[in-house]
């Protein structure tokens, strides 16, 4: 006989279920009138309101269960399985440090359910799960959705297609469990060389990246998602990873102002409910060597709360970062945090460390307990604007039907088609008029070790082009028969260059090896019919400023490689502008519309 207690959780689980579904379906109807231009005057949204519950709630919680609920734990679903060290570990800090939330990262569909599910039955109070879906679910989720990369939506510049995308995002997010999303990325993107931002970025534009940011925003809160605005006051114009070490933002506060924080204020005009401070110094406003903006009162109090008025979650970036481990301790850090205006502490290297400090902290007299209560009394309205407190449960069973559907791969297919940009095409050979009677080679050129998704192209390519070959290259390898000579292309008509190049956490690398630099620079003196496009990093045109034919698809998802080689058989047409400037011959805005 079925447990009732279990029984009641799923009845309840699939109400919260319809009720969710319900709500997405009615917005995502909505879809077609967006409109963004209502700016609450002082940011004091109704989910910050106060209410009798969360101000009953917060009287009954001791000093450190407050303390606790700015803790953001971090936690990979696909490690976890019952009496695994990741369970024990979960239940104390649940059970026993009372932490207010987790952040989730690899793992399936039922693996998010099953942990998001475990872990709310560990705690007293219901907790505040995120994860980073910047591009979709399957950014973290093994059978989630994977939509263009921000700057192929920039591309596409279409506020519509950006909310739908943030609806959808949102759907999925609340099904596996998930209830703040660090996303959308609000850098202005102007540094060529930004080896952790890049096409994660909208664009150099801060108008273009305010459109883009305030349309998912929209789409994510209305689906009933926190959407988090990233990496503030703007990690765009940096060339130093602070996954490696910390950046330097050596601007004044008006060039600030007239560009990085453009975008960040027009999130907080619009609503967005929590803004993620990055680890990079500014010190313009923290004269103090080695601080970053994530620990720094001056900028976090001083310039987000007070002067942007800003008054939603204040988050940190990733707290085991080296932009901020190589220069403090974890009890440091968790009590610079705090004092600088932080609510959500995200993955502390050790959390009772952190939960101790800040309470040390407060007993000195060197943090306030009203300080603690501000946050904590933040957190709990947002779960319950979120509904936490009603149902914290998700089904489990059968999730993955509900999410990466076909409307949701449409939806992907069509910002890829719109996004994909024509920078140059010297010759006039774009789209090839002979795919179908001549022969084509593909030359890949992958960068990194892996060969990332060619083997999509490999499947796809064939379907668009009759009697094509395929040769690759990576940074250390090239096809025995490109080696040295290219008389092997001699019986080909066209010639396309497939180059994966993209941002990698932690490496500081974007650009392509010198090997393949010249490879590029070979193949277009075979004199055949030639184009490259770039499956990544857009800036790659100034390392071949002479090839005839370049085309910005600006990732390599499934959609947009499908997009790319749609466009260069005429099966769509060329739409996207340059979202950056690559080159001064082409810069922003412009592009071949054809």
């Amino acid at each position: 006989m079925m447990n009732l207690k279990y029984l009641k959780m799923k009845i309840l689980a699939g109400i919260a279920l319809l009720a969710i579904i319900t709500f997405t379906l009615i917005t995502f109807n909505k879809a077609e009138k967006i409109k963004t231009e209502n700016s609450p005057k002082d940011n004091k949204l109704e989910w910050q309101q106060p209410g009798e519950f969360v101000k009953k709630k917060l009287s009954e919680m001791t000093l450190r269960e407050k303390i606790a609920q700015m803790i953001v734990a971090n936690a990979v679903p696909e490690n976890y399985s019952d009496g695994s060290a990741d369970q024990k570990k979960f239940k104390k800090l649940c059970a026993e440090t009372k932490v207010g939330g987790f952040i989730f990262f690899k793992g399936s569909s039922s693996d998010y359910t099953r942990l998001a599910n475990d872990l709310q039955s560990y705690s007293e109070t219901p907790l505040l799960i995120g994860s980073d879906f910047e591009r979709g679910t399957k950014m973290r989720v093994t059978d989630g959705a994977l939509f263009p990369t921000n700057m192929a939506i920039g591309a596409a510049d279409n506020k519509e297609l950006c909310y739908k995308m943030g609806l959808e995002i949102a759907r999925e997010t609340r099904l596996l469990g998930i209830h703040q999303n660090y996303s959308p990325v609000c850098d202005v993107n102007n540094n060529p060389n930004n080896p952790i931002i890049n096409v994660r970025s909208f664009g150099e534009d801060p108008q273009l990246v305010s459109r883009m940011s305030e349309a998912m925003i929209k789409g994510l809160q209305d689906g009933k998602v926190i959407a988090t605005a990233k990496h503030f006051p703007g990690h765009g114009d940096t060339d130093i990873d602070s996954h490696n070490d910390l950046p330097q933002l050596n601007f004044t506060m008006d060039r600030m102002n007239s560009i990085e924080l453009v975008p960040f204020k027009n999130a907080i005009d619009n609503g967005v409910m929590s803004v993620m401070i990055a680890h990079l110094a500014f010190p313009e406003l923290e004269s103090q060597p080695n601080i970053p903006a994530s620990l720094s009162p001056a900028i976090v109090q001083g310039l987000l709360i007070d002067k942007m008025n800003f008054h939603g979650l204040v988050v940190t970036d990733a707290l085991n970062m080296k932009g901020i481990t190589k220069y403090f301790s974890t009890s440091e850090v968790a009590v610079m945090c705090v004092n600088a205006g932080i609510d959500l502490i995200l993955m502390p290297l050790d959390e009772v460390t952190s939960v101790n400090a800040i309470e040390s902290a407060v007993k000195s007299g060197q943090i306030s307990e009203e300080r603690i209560n501000r946050s904590a009394e933040k957190i709990l309205k947002a779960k319950e604007w979120l509904g936490l407190f009603q149902h914290k449960e998700v089904q489990e069973a059968d999730v993955y039907k509900s999410i990466n559907t076909s409307e949701a791969n449409d939806l992907a297919q069509q910002i890829a088609d719109e996004s994909i940009t024509l920078v140059k095409d010297d010759k006039n050979v774009l789209p090839f008029k002979n795919n179908n009677e001549g022969k084509t080679a593909f030359i890949i050129i992958s960068e990194g070790g892996d060969l990332d998704n060619t083997d999509y192209l490999k499947m796809l390519a064939p379907d668009y082009f009759k009697g094509c070959a395929f040769y690759t290259a990576t940074s250390t390898a090239m096809d025995s028969e490109l080696k040295g000579s290219l008389s092997s292309l001699s019986g080909y008509d066209n010639i396309v260059v497939a180059i994966y190049a993209k941002v990698r956490y932690g490496t500081g690398k974007i650009s392509i090896s010198s090997a393949n630099i010249d490879l590029v620079n070979r193949l277009k003196e075979a004199g055949k019919d030639m184009a490259i496009i770039s499956f990544g990093n857009p800036y790659l045109l100034k390392e071949f400023p002479a090839v005839p034919s370049y085309i910005c698809a600006y990732g390599d998802s499934d959609y947009s490689i499908k997009a790319g080689l749609k466009a260069i058989t005429g099966a769509v047409k060329f739409k996207g502008k340059l979202p950056v400037t690559i080159t001064e011959d082409h810069k922003f805005g412009t592009s071949i519309i054809k």
